[in-house]
């Protein structure tokens, strides 16, 4: 290395120390601190990083100072805060949540108990007769009812309270109970009480020390408590206790206390006195009478009309209920009638859906059965045929309009068919049988088929005869005698009772009566008819063994048989059955 390269080096190296050393001199910084410095500068976040904890404290120098003021300040602050309210509102809901959580339970809260207590009040006062007393003592009194009322309601009221200087009488200061019912002259009021004073004092002691505390008037009392430089009157209404004659002490030592200076160099000017009148407002005091709790009279009955209402529309709703059921399932018994669908609201019409034979009972039977109104139920229903034996019997006796002499049976799709008849009818019977909806076959007796034409309409001339009878009587009239005469020589004429024949006639008396009234009654009554027809057949030689009674209860007054009537069906049986 060539000597020259090497003392510049050694130059430039020792300029370089003398530089940095020259540098510190001058800043008090050495090299590290001086970088350091250059990168705060430069970098605005290293920086703001580093003057951080100094802002808080320079702020309130500024303001101790005067060089920065909070309505200033305020406006930046609430800026900051309503943007960073509406940029992440989720933050402010967690903050506030633990302080406003239990206010709004706690206003909540008081406002159920203050509704709860004033519905309370009202049903234990609102038509009580002691309210309607009040009211007539306001009407005679000429007060107003609310003040009544508030006279019964606390023990003492504070109506106003004077301020009054000693010494001249003056009126320093007054409040009221009710701002805007001021009193017309408060300056005459005090003037009077500074009269009033002086003259008891004057009249009634001798000593000086002496002083006035009370003066009554009317239904009202004024409360005096003098100080040396000023009085403190409380016009009450009611008995104060000690603890309020306390306060008046204290109210008015405290008077003096606070304008000590201005009562005792007092020239008129009564405004630094108006000016704290919340010295007084503290005396304005009541003190509610401890009520009796009573029981809420209303409120139980009340709840005992609305318990009742409810069971009432449970015992109804449970009646309807049964009445529904009992209902559906006689309609379901019944035949030719078939229930689809059955709804029965609480509140509303019952309604059903089903199938009806236009031959099965009609719906009204039911509803009567069940004490069940027509309006109460809507019923929707929808023709068909049913193969029910009774209503392809009923169906059978329409088409076929058979005569008294022919029993119609039905069993397993077959009608079957016994008894007499003339040849006419039994061309009708096979030319119109197959029109009857549920017959699949016809079975007509032998003995149908052979029995001769001639007795058998002799058997129709008997069947014809029917017997009429008046509520309640048993016997017959002269007329209905012989009628029965007539009757019994065609039976003789008639028929054979040979008991070797392969039939035998047998003459079944039947005696119609109803359901109305008294039903066993009635039966007897039909019974003693039938027995009665019977007796007389036997005098005149008919066997008993082929008389039968028979009672009918008949409830269609269309019917070719009316009630309280006897009529008689012949019909054959083998000698066996007997």
């Amino acid at each position: 290395m060539p000597k020259e390269t090497l003392k510049e080096k050694i130059s430039q190296s020792m300029a370089a120390a003398r530089l940095n050393e020259l540098r510190e001199i001058l800043t008090g910084l050495d090299r590290d601190e001086l970088q350091h410095l250059n990168t705060l500068v430069k970098d605005p976040e290293a920086f703001s990083e580093e003057i951080r904890q100094l802002l808080p404290l320079a702020i309130r120098k500024m303001i101790d100072a005067g060089d920065l003021t909070m309505d200033s300040l305020l406006p930046l602050i609430e800026e900051a805060l309503r943007e960073s309210i509406r940029n992440h509102p989720e933050k402010l809901t967690d903050i506030l949540f633990p302080i406003m959580m239990p206010a709004i339970r706690k206003a909540v809260a008081a406002d159920i108990k203050q509704m709860l207590d004033s519905l309370n009040n009202t049903l234990e006062h609102g038509f009580s007769l002691k309210r309607l007393g009040w009211r007539l003592q306001a009407l005679f009194s000429g007060r107003k009812f609310s003040e009544i009322v508030l006279s019964h309601a606390y023990v003492y009221q504070v109506k106003q309270v004077f301020l009054i200087h000693k010494a001249t009488g003056l009126l320093l200061a007054q409040v009221s109970d009710q701002p805007d019912e001021q009193a017309a002259d408060a300056d005459m009021v005090s003037s009077m009480l500074s009269a009033i004073k002086d003259f008891v004092q004057d009249s009634f002691s001798n000593k000086k020390e002496s002083t006035l505390e009370e003066i009554n008037v009317g239904r009202l009392r004024i409360l005096l408590e003098q100080g040396p430089h000023a009085i403190l009157a409380a016009v009450v209404e009611g008995n104060v206790s000690k603890p309020y004659h306390d306060l008046l002490k204290e109210t008015i030592e405290g008077v003096h206390v606070t304008f000590y200076r201005d009562l005792e160099d007092f020239g008129g000017d009564v405004s630094p006195f108006e000016a704290n009148r919340q010295l007084l407002e503290r005396c304005l005091q009541k003190e509610a009478k401890a009520q009796k709790k009573r029981k809420p009279v209303f409120a139980y009955l009340f709840l005992t009309i609305l318990v009742a209402a409810l069971a009432y529309g449970i015992y109804l709703g449970v009646e309807k209920h049964l009445h529904y059921k009992h209902l559906v399932a006689d309609l379901n018994r019944a035949p030719g009638i078939v229930v689809l669908h059955s709804k029965a609201p609480l509140f509303g019409k019952i309604s059903l859906t089903g199938m009806r034979d236009p031959l099965a009972q009609k719906p009204a039977f039911f509803l009567k059965k069940n004490e069940m109104k027509p309006e109460a139920v809507r019923f929707s229903w929808k023709p068909y045929l049913s193969v029910e034996p009774l209503l392809v019997l009923q169906r059978a006796r329409r088409i076929l309009k058979p005569p008294p002499t022919v029993k119609l049976n039905f069993n397993a799709g077959t009608l079957l068919v016994s008894g007499s008849a003339d040849t006419a009818w039994l061309k009708t019977l096979y030319e119109k049988y197959p029109l009857v909806f549920g017959v699949e076959k016809l079975n007509v007796s032998a003995s149908l088929q052979k029995k001769n034409k001639k007795v058998a309409d002799n058997i129709l001339a008997i069947e014809k005869h029917v017997f009429h009878f008046q509520y309640n009587v048993f016997s017959l009239d002269s007329s209905q005698i012989r009628e029965f005469d007539k009757l019994v020589a065609e039976v003789k004429n008639v028929l054979n009772f040979s008991f070797q024949q392969d039939s035998v006639p047998v003459i079944v008396v039947n005696s119609f009566t109803s359901y109305a009234g008294n039903v066993e009654g009635n039966k007897y009554i039909a019974r003693h008819r039938a027995e009665q027809f019977i007796n007389r057949m036997i005098r005149h030689g008919i066997p008993q063994e082929v008389l039968v009674p028979k009672v009918r209860f008949i409830e269609d007054f269309n019917n070719e048989y009316p009630n309280r009537s006897v009529s008689f069906h012949v019909k054959y049986v083998k000698p066996e059955n007997l």
